[in-house]
C-alpha cells in the first residue's frame, strides 16, 4: 500500500517547488532587462503589438488607398504631372548609367597600373562602378511599380509623340 505522507513533508516540498520557479522567473526577468539595456533587443510583446496595429490599419486602409490612387493617377495625367515624373527618374537613370561608365573607365585605367596600391583602389572603383550600374535601374523599376500600383506615371506618356 502506499505511505502517505505528512501535510507537512507535501508543504516543504511546495515551497521548495515554488521557491525555484520564483527564483528562475525573476532570473529570466533579469536576463531579459539586461538584453534589453546591453543590446537595445525590443522585448516581443512589442512588435506582437506593433505588428497587429499595422495589420489592422491595413485591412481597413486598403478600400480608401484605392479610391486615393484613382484620384491621384487622374491628377498625374490630367495635370502633366505624370510626365514629368517619367521624365525625372529617365534622366535619372542615364546620369546613373553615364557615371557607372565613368567610374568604370577610372577604374580600368587605375587596374592597369603597375602598382598594387593603385590596383587596389581600381579593383574599389570597379566596384563602385557596379554598384551604380545596379543602382541606375532602382529607378524605372520604382516608376513601373507606381504605375502597377494605381498612380499613373509611365501610362500618362505617349511615347509616339517622343520621337
Amino acid at each position: 500500500m502506499d505511505e502517505q505522507q505528512p501535510k507537512s513533508a507535501q508543504r516543504r516540498i511546495s515551497d521548495r517547488f515554488h521557491r525555484l520557479a520564483d527564483d528562475s522567473t525573476e532570473k529570466y526577468h533579469a536576463l531579459k532587462r539586461l538584453m534589453v539595456e546591453t543590446c537595445g533587443i525590443v522585448p516581443t510583446r512589442f512588435i506582437r503589438g506593433t505588428v497587429g496595429i499595422v495589420a489592422t490599419t491595413a485591412a481597413f486602409s486598403v478600400p480608401v488607398a484605392a479610391q486615393a490612387t484613382q484620384e491621384a493617377s487622374d491628377v498625374m495625367c490630367s495635370s502633366g504631372l505624370g510626365p514629368v515624373v517619367t521624365l525625372a527618374f529617365g534622366m535619372i537613370t542615364i546620369g546613373m548609367f553615364l557615371l557607372a561608365a565613368f567610374r568604370g573607365a577610372m577604374a580600368w585605367l587605375k587596374m592597369g597600373s603597375a602598382r598594387s596600391d593603385k590596383k587596389k583602389e581600381g579593383r574599389d572603383a570597379a566596384r563602385g562602378a557596379v554598384i551604380t550600374f545596379c543602382g541606375a535601374w532602382f529607378f524605372p523599376l520604382f516608376a513601373v511599380v507606381l504605375d502597377k500600383a494605381g498612380v499613373s506615371t509611365l501610362s500618362c506618356v505617349n511615347f509616339a509623340n517622343i520621337m
